[in-house]
């Protein structure tokens, strides 16, 4: 992992209750019982944090930062308590006069510390070293203090206590509000004594012989050493407690949200270890490597919030355009407030680095705006109707040797079409797929969620059987919680489907005109594997106007993963495919049923998929009408607006009453498409002002609406359904701040707002 020591030129280490009444508002998020932290209430008061060498702290103090992460030492050998003396006197005094300028100044003080042993005490522990194969080869290593790979120590040895040993040596002495560290989590396979030893004793079996995701065995270790991890950072975290209460980890995480994390494989921690952090944060690359011009960096922030749960997460935009060597000297200072506002909008604070040479005013700028916004930040959780689990057993145990093709575009595509649709969208793990998390959601999407638990079809059963929407698509259900295939789906008597396999997916080269044939290369054909027809009739999820103006009948052109399945009442099919190999077939493609007191839409055809990788409008239109008919009740607020403005939905409750917040953040680019849309980054320079955009309120008792930070407050306009408000024009992000209390008077009904599609169905 690159982290902010290296940008600044220091040492780095590598890499339902259903819609529940809004008089019972805030319902914390449930945190699992072994994940039970308790995080410092300050943490819950941060929304700005800065990453700064000790020589920065006046500019540090001058950009508004509450919290400070910098990097002064590493960590020393024998520790004071075992007659070590500790930090020299050079380092000791630095330390102690930062900490103390911090606190002088009410800021909080964060040390990002290597978590590597000195060459000293690798080598006076050569078997704390981490081995590979098992081979023990790495003790003959003389360990380097320029080469870190050399002093990588396991945490499942005495390392780790050492560790939790010198934190607290150091908490102690100086004063520390916390640490981080750029690592600390653990390697793909470890073959260590202790190691092998710990995994004997506690499953009975013996260490895999290789890093291999094929094979069950490994997979085993996997979700082993993921749980020794979390028992290495529980212990961290009561050492470091029972020194100080109010002490922190704030560090990085990984497998969390950042694009390129999400393609690990094997993963270096379980993301359940989020829960674990007093705020985990995540380096936010925003270049064409990270699929910066797309939703990826909003899903990316949208989805480390939901894995922080309920305590404060961080997304630090990195100021870099097209990979390395970065290229921060012509980095528009307004893009970096454009990324910053997106953090916000889905439920991050901004950390920003104000080590980017030439670019402190514009950290400066973040945290002003920032600030403008913090009444409106702090103690939020998101307003509960639409869940979609994004499932890491999925990824890591199915998906693992295509997580590009296979686990990402149907969760972009639902994520896309909840932004565009202004649909408000949590995200779930698998461990929250639980009776108590599900009961909070109308409708709960499973976008090609293959790896499910016994424990997780139950509770997906029982929480439709009771009235929940269940939107299932692709393989969900089709293997265990280690990706172990299963004959049919598990949840096949939900689905109202059984599994019969994948179509065969074809190219079938129709006849081109001769000039446009002579342009296209082979990778044209390549792009249009899986074409087929996709027919459908008369139902909720394809009525409106809105989709009679995109597709003016009822059959249309749809590329993308299929299934062949046999319904279980041929009456609920409602859709059916051809594919362009099997010009005489007719098979379900969509099925639409009743579970219990419950809705389930089954999609046989990757509509998600598609629309992340090749979309075509009716997709999302099918997706939004998919929720609206399985949630049976509308969500009482609808955002009219551009589809390139994101709305967020937050609840918020203190001495002053209760409220809806929600984010509106303007996408705008207006130099899109404009250059090579393989590389293309976006390098905002500026913005277009969004004018029209209304806003619907049904069945909520309003006493205010306002807008911020411009402090404006926007009268409650009658119309049919209830009230609606006229937002002033959106520039890059505002705020809807949402009073619920009494009703106050409202003006005459207004023409509706230009600018959004009101038609559209919920």
């Amino acid at each position: 992992m690159v982290n902010d020591w290296a940008i600044l030129g220091m040492s780095s280490c590598r890499l339902l209750l259903f819609w529940f009444a809004l008089s019972s508002f805030l319902s914390a998020r449930p945190v699992l019982a072994q994940n039970a932290l308790k995080v410092p209430e300050w943490v819950h008061r941060v929304t700005r944090m800065a990453f700064l060498t000790p020589g920065e702290f006046e500019k540090g103090v001058e950009s508004g930062a509450q919290v400070f992460h910098f990097n002064l030492v590493w960590p020393y050998y024998p520790l004071k308590r075992e007659g070590g003396t500790g930090l020299s006197a050079n380092e000791s005094q630095q330390l102690r006069a930062f900490v103390k300028s911090c606190h002088q100044k009410g800021i909080k003080a964060v040390l990002g510390l290597p978590p590597f042993p000195s060459v000293g005490h690798i080598t006076a522990y050569p078997e704390w070293r981490i081995d590979p194969d098992g081979s023990r080869k790495v003790r003959a290593v003389l360990p380097r203090e320029d080469d870190l790979g050399t002093r990588l120590a396991c945490n499942n040895s005495p390392w780790g206590d050492y560790l939790i040993d010198l934190l607290a040596e150091l908490l102690t002495d100086y004063q520390l509000d916390g640490f981080s560290f750029d690592g600390n989590d653990h390697p793909p396979i470890c073959s260590c004594v202790l190691c092998a030893q710990g995994y004997l004793q506690d499953t009975k079996r013996t260490l895999p012989l290789k890093i291999d995701l094929d094979d069950t065995a490994y997979r085993q270790y996997l979700v082993w050493r993921g749980e020794r991890l979390e028992a290495h950072y529980r212990k961290m975290q009561a050492g470091i407690k029972a020194v100080n209460p109010n002490a922190v980890i704030m560090t990085w995480t990984v497998n969390a949200g950042r694009y390129g994390h999400l393609l690990y494989a094997p993963r270096a921690m379980p993301t359940s270890l989020n829960r674990l952090l007093d705020l985990p944060m995540q380096e936010w690359w925003l270049d064409e490597t990270n699929l910066g011009s797309s939703i990826a960096p909003a899903f990316g922030a949208a989805y480390l919030h939901s894995l922080a749960g309920a305590s404060p997460s961080a997304s630090e935009p990195y100021l870099m355009s097209h990979g390395n060597p970065y290229g921060t000297h012509s980095f528009p200072a307004h893009e970096r407030l454009v990324r910053s506002l997106l953090a916000i909008t889905n439920g991050n604070i901004t950390a920003q680095s104000l080590g980017w040479e030439g670019h402190y005013e514009s950290a400066k700028r973040v945290f002003r705006e920032v600030g403008l916004r913090e009444k409106w930040l702090l103690n939020t959780q998101k307003v509960p109707h639409v869940a979609m689990l994004v499932s890491e057993q999925t990824r890591q145990f199915v998906a693992y040797k295509d997580i590009v093709e296979r686990f990402l575009p149907p969760i972009f595509g639902v994520f896309r079409m909840a932004f565009e649709e202004h649909l408000p969208l949590d995200i779930l793990s698998d461990w929250e797929v639980i009776p108590h998390t599900l009961s909070r959601y109308r409708v709960l999407i499973l976008p090609n969620a293959v790896a499910l638990s016994a424990t997780q079809v139950s509770a997906i059963r029982e929480y439709v059987r009771a009235g929940g929407g269940l939107i299932a698509t692709g393989e969900t259900s089709l293997c265990d919680e280690l990706g172990r295939p299963q004959t049919n789906f598990t949840l096949s008597d939900v689905l109202g489907v059984t599994y019969q396999g994948m179509v065969n997916a074809q190219s079938v080269r129709t006849p081109l005109d001769v000039n446009f044939a002579q342009t296209l290369s082979e990778n044209y054909w390549q792009k249009r594997v899986g074409v087929s027809t996709l027919t459908w009739q008369a139902h909720p999820l394809f009525t409106g106007s809105y989709l009679k103006q995109l597709v003016s009948r009822s059959s249309v052109v749809f590329r993308g993963s299929a299934m062949r399945v046999v319904p279980t009442v041929e009456g609920e099919v409602i859709a059916r495919f051809t594919p362009a190999s099997d010009p005489k077939a007719s098979l379900p493609a969509i099925v639409a049923r009743n579970f219990g007191k419950g809705r389930v839409v089954t999609f046989a055809t990757g509509l998600d998929s598609a629309y992340w990788s090749y979309s075509y409008p009716y997709q999302r239109v099918v997706l939004a009408n998919a929720a609206a008919w399985a949630a049976q009740k509308p969500f009482p607020i609808t955002v009219h607006a551009p589809m390139a403005v994101q709305a967020t939905f937050f609840q918020q409750a203190d001495t002053q009453g209760k409220r809806i917040i929600i984010h509106l953040w303007n996408g705008v680019n207006t130099t899109a498409n404009h250059g090579l849309p393989a590389n293309e980054v976006p390098l905002r320079e500026e913005s277009i002002l969004v004018h029209g955009i209304q806003i619907d309120f049904q069945g909520l008792t309003i006493r205010r609406v306002h807008a911020e930070p411009m402090g404006k407050t926007l009268p409650l306009i009658r119309n049919e359904k209830g009230v609606a408000v006229e937002v002033p024009p959106l520039d890059i992000h505002t705020l809807i701040v949402v009073e619920l209390g009494e009703k106050v008077a409202t003006q005459k009904p207004r023409m509706s707002a230009q600018g959004g599609k009101s038609e559209k169905s919920f």
